[in-house]
């Protein structure tokens, strides 16, 4: 409360005219469970009074957040790194005075915890309102295109499409690129908007060490840059070691019950937006629908050979914490000769599986590979056939296809898909027959982001989707091809699958174009 008082975001509410209108806001501190020595005042708009909440009559504006794994996906490109915080963004926009009755709030006076509480009323926007994140982001936004004259385009890109909210995280070729956007950015958002961007990190310490301490991350400002270890950063909710620059795992160290609500957070602790612990965490997921076909309620206790069975497999996790995944994708990636995107899908009846790797060759022809995106999902218990499993997750793998084109912001030279299914390839290879509507649906979506010369066959036990299918022991997904990628790819010579699949429908079921 003392820094919204001192920086003038509250001011005392005066008197109110007869028939004016006010609402009043609860007050009450949130803790950060991995920033326990800080807490953010927020205003519970969502708090009803005779059935009427002031977040229910606000219109919310237009949702401009950047999607998330958009921004993580962009941070992986290049070798060097850097994050940075607009500092108290919601409180950078002045809410009209006319509006301000109704965030008003009790307090003690001058913040005197002895003295009575009086009425005071926020002037900024606040936490909580469901408007607040559309007015910030438009108003940084806005301040980024005020500047584009004097400080260029790269600032409003910058901004437009590598912040989540008040976080930005973007990667450069050089030091010196990265140096000039974080410094032009960081003026013309103080000229143009009067926003402070602060709390920087980067796996460079040269460029930390081109701003003042008082503007890097709170835990780097008392380090010597050049021969102290740094410590973990959090870069949207993943571990960053920014000294070698990988991203880790930590898992929680706070015992959940082991009852079906217990289980389902566990689960949900394991952040992993990209996927690299996928087939991993399928293994948690395929038991919590165990549980969930056995009808337990939510905080009964599980039986003994299911607590056994989950505390089998929640043992195993600390194994994830040993774990290192390279930031970038592939060394070097803007001075890589050819780019190439190769994506597998798998199934299994208990779940299906896409994973997408970027395959490079520099000036003299020598591969790379490395792990984009990839994701799991739990089958559909009954009614489907591995050959309808198969095709959707053909179908997972065109929509994560979809994701890492439109969001990388790479060109990309060449597409592949590859499924251990010809049944799959038969379908998608199809100019003559017209199925039934599960499948017909599929082939349609699966076409009309990709054509059939992109298909190819790959054997089972070359397929690195399969490991998302069948889960991966917590201890072994170092060294699985789901992460390493399939050996395959770093032969020098790809090849297009000339073959020619036969429509083969296990259900025996299509229409003919002149009966439909």
């Amino acid at each position: 409360m003392s820094k919204i008082l001192d920086n003038n975001h509250a001011e005392l509410a005066p008197p109110l005219h007869e028939h004016e209108e006010c609402w009043y806001l609860p007050l009450f501190g949130v803790y950060h469970p991995k920033k326990p020595d800080q807490i953010r005042g927020v205003f519970d708009s969502s708090a009803k009074c005779n059935g009427v909440s002031l977040n229910s009559v606000l219109l919310t504006g237009p949702d401009l957040t950047n999607d998330l794994l958009g921004v993580l996906l962009r941070f992986r490109k290049e070798m060097v790194a850097v994050t940075a915080d607009v500092q108290h963004m919601f409180h950078c926009f002045v809410v009209r005075k006319d509006h301000r009755n109704y965030l008003r709030f009790l307090w003690h006076k001058d913040n005197d915890l002895q003295k009575n509480l009086v009425e005071y009323r926020m002037r900024v926007h606040v936490f909580g309102n469901s408007p607040s994140p559309a007015v910030a982001t438009l108003g940084l936004r806005k301040a980024a295109q005020a500047s584009e004259q004097e400080f260029g385009s790269h600032v409003t890109s910058f901004v437009t499409r590598d912040f989540y909210v008040d976080d930005g995280l973007t990667s450069c070729p050089t030091k010196e690129e990265a140096v000039k956007l974080m410094k032009d950015t960081q003026q013309a958002l103080a000229k143009y908007g009067n926003l402070r961007l602060h709390k920087f990190a980067s796996n460079c310490a040269e460029v930390m060490s081109a701003f003042h301490a008082s503007d890097l991350a709170s835990n780097l400002k008392d380090l010597d840059l050049e021969c102290d270890s740094k410590p973990l950063q959090r870069s949207l909710g993943l571990s960053w070691d920014v000294n070698t620059d990988n991203f880790l795992f930590q898992l929680s160290s706070e015992n959940k019950p082991i009852t079906r609500r217990g289980i389902l957070s566990t689960i949900n602790s394991l952040y992993d937006p990209l996927g690299f612990l996928a087939p991993v965490i399928i293994q948690g997921k395929l038991l919590l629908r165990k549980i969930v076909s056995e009808t337990v309620d939510w905080d009964q206790p599980l039986t003994d050979e299911t607590a056994d069975e989950w505390k089998s497999w929640r043992d195993t996790l600390i194994a994830i914490e040993t774990l290192r995944i390279p930031r970038t994708y592939v060394p070097y990636l803007s001075k890589t000769a050819t780019k190439e995107l190769h994506v597998f899908s798998d199934a299994s009846e208990k779940a299906i599986a896409a994973v997408a790797y970027l395959r490079t060759t520099d000036s003299s022809g020598e591969p790379n590979i490395g792990f984009i995106l990839g994701k799991a999902k739990v089958a559909p218990t009954s009614g489907h056939t591995i050959p309808r499993l198969e095709l959707s997750a053909a179908v997972l793998a065109v929509e994560i296809t979809q994701t890492i084109m439109d969001n990388l912001d790479l060109h990309i030279d060449t597409v592949k898909f590859y499924t251990d299914s010809k049944v799959v390839l038969g379908y998608i290879s199809n100019e003559t027959r017209r199925f039934f509507i599960y499948v017909a649906n599929r082939v349609e979506k699966i076409r009309k982001f990709s054509s059939p010369s992109q298909w190819n066959y790959v054997p089972t036990n070359r397929n690195p989707a399969d490991s998302g299918t069948r889960s991966v022991p917590a201890h072994e997904i170092h060294s699985s091809e789901w992460l390493l990628g399939p050996k395959q790819l770093l032969s020098s010579e790809q090849k297009n699958s000339e073959d020619i699949y036969q429509l083969i429908d296990p259900e025996g079921r299509w229409r003919n174009p002149c009966n439909c």
